[in-house]
């Protein structure tokens, strides 16, 4: 890796709500290329760390730094052009249609004209087996249709980065499987990634590195061999005994 240009830093990183302390200082990397699996237990701050990486929530302190500028309120719309976000319940505008959601975001940011918009997104939903849906509202998708729209909707922006809040916990077994797919084939092409799951054999092929959150901090982080295989703090060997 040692190659690879860093796209993304995070230094001391804290998020508090009121008295409660989620994050506690967190540093991190992210080289381009990589694809990071974050687990830890519930309630451990996985997806504060994701939210607060795309500004959804404003840090409490710290500084995170994306391809060289430090991100604030006042450049994070710039920011999101390049680094993109799949929510684990979608976040799928509901009066609008699959066609209105997908090109929404690179019409108003001048991205694109119209008419290119909705030519690269019939691609994507035909790329993902629903060319059907253009006219349809989210009401009438199932789940994982639901989340594959919600992943193409983030690479209609062609983004240097996708981070992933767990995208298939609220999905059925069979969803799943298209979603985690879909997934698969980003990170084949090369895609950046950053993904929180509870999918344990998924987080074994996908990643390139595991990093383990507990309690608001990061306690260990290593290749998925040596994360699964070769533990080194007794908090993982726990965690891994419970969820394989």
């Amino acid at each position: 890796m040692e190659n690879k240009e860093t796209d993304l830093v995070v230094r001391k990183l804290c998020k508090a709500f009121g008295k409660n302390k989620v994050l506690r200082g967190i540093d991190f990397e992210l080289k381009e290329g990589e694809r990071v699996v974050v687990l830890g237990p519930s309630g451990s701050g996985k997806s504060t760390f994701l939210r607060c990486i795309n500004w959804m929530e404003e840090p409490t302190s710290g500084e995170i730094v994306f391809d060289g500028e430090v991100v604030t309120a006042k450049n994070i719309r710039q920011i999101r052009r390049n680094l993109g976000m799949v929510f684990q319940h979608f976040n799928l505008i509901s009066n609008m249609t699959v066609m209105e959601n997908l090109t929404l975001a690179p019409v108003k940011l001048k991205l694109m004209k119209r008419d290119e918009a909705e030519k690269r997104a019939m691609e994507l939903l035909r790329h993902i087996g629903l060319p059907g849906k253009a006219a349809a509202y989210p009401a009438s998708l199932s789940g994982g249709q639901k989340q594959r729209v919600a992943i193409i909707r983030a690479m209609m922006l062609s983004p240097e980065v996708l981070l992933f809040d767990e995208p298939t916990s609220a999905l059925d077994p069979e969803s799943i499987g298209d979603v985690l797919s879909l997934i698969r084939e980003l990170a084949d092409r090369g895609m950046t990634i950053m993904i929180v799951t509870h999918e344990m054999s998924f987080a074994k092929e996908i990643a390139t590195r595991v990093v383990f959150i507990d309690k608001g901090r990061i306690i260990e982080e290593g290749t998925p061999e040596e994360f699964f295989e070769r533990p080194k703090t007794k908090r993982v060997r726990e965690f891994l005994e419970k969820v394989l």
